[in-house]
């Protein structure tokens, strides 16, 4: 079987040959990879390696503990391609003392969804202990027919809630549901329908039980739908399928 991973980094910060990485992954169990950026330098990088294969392609975006506020918004559009199928990893990350202020971050997310509104491409959402600022944002009017998807989804079964009422929400499951410790997140994987799910690896991070503790791989990638056909109890082929079905829907590829 054949599989799609919404989010990896195959960047040179963790790979000496990031080509030849993604050739290997792609031989191994691979159909697509969608690579993601976080900073200036690495969406750079990214649009040159997804140009290398059919099966890479880019998101770009600033990540909140790199961002810059409103400018970021003017750099993604002085480097978009028409290759570029979504804006991110944008959100809002207030787990870091160091980081950007609050402020800044808003700025900077809103800046950067714009951009995906302009150009009519998805947001995908990186949220880390901001679940409700990013709810106000993600909510206005003005973003009611933007497709988004939280990577690495991290909110419990009221927050899957909340956000289900919105058709334009999606829900990206990385290693991390696999975790024994995660049941908050496993219960709002019960009310989230397939047609509103993806699955992810967030490469080199968060690789899924049973590789737990070793550096992360887009192949692994099938741990994480084995565990969804499983808490769902489904087939794994029919999860493969429907995940095919919202890629097509939502990235249009």
């Amino acid at each position: 079987m054949k599989y799609i991973d919404i989010h990896t980094h195959p960047f040179k910060e963790y790979y000496d040959n990031p080509h030849n990485v993604v050739k290997e992954w792609y031989k191994e169990n691979m159909e697509l990879m969608f690579v993601n950026g976080t900073s200036k330098s690495d969406c750079l990088e990214l649009l040159e390696l997804c140009k290398k294969e059919k099966y890479l392609y880019p998101i770009i975006g600033i990540h909140p503990t790199e961002c810059s506020g409103k400018s970021d918004g003017e750099f993604l559009e002085s480097i978009i391609t028409k290759d570029v199928i979504g804006i991110g990893e944008i959100g809002l990350d207030y787990h870091y003392d160091n980081s950007p202020s609050k402020e800044t971050q808003k700025e900077s997310f809103k800046a950067q969804l714009d951009v995906a509104l302009k150009h009519n491409i998805v947001a995908v959402l990186h949220i880390r202990d901001a679940l409700e600022d990013a709810f106000e944002i993600i909510t206005l009017p003005k973003y009611k027919n933007l497709k988004m998807i939280f990577h690495s989804f991290s909110g419990d079964i009221e927050y899957a809630k909340k956000c289900l009422k919105y058709a334009n929400l999606y829900f990206s499951f990385s290693g991390v549901v696999t975790f024994k410790n995660a049941k908050s997140l496993q219960e709002a994987l019960q009310v989230i329908s397939i047609d509103r799910i993806f699955c992810e690896t967030d490469t080199p991070y968060l690789a899924p039980t049973p590789m737990r503790g070793k550096p992360n791989i887009s192949p692994y990638v099938e741990h994480i739908y084995k565990y969804i056909a499983n808490a769902k109890n489904i087939k794994e082929e029919e999860l493969v399928k429907q995940i095919r079905d919202n890629v097509k829907k939502v990235f249009g590829v």
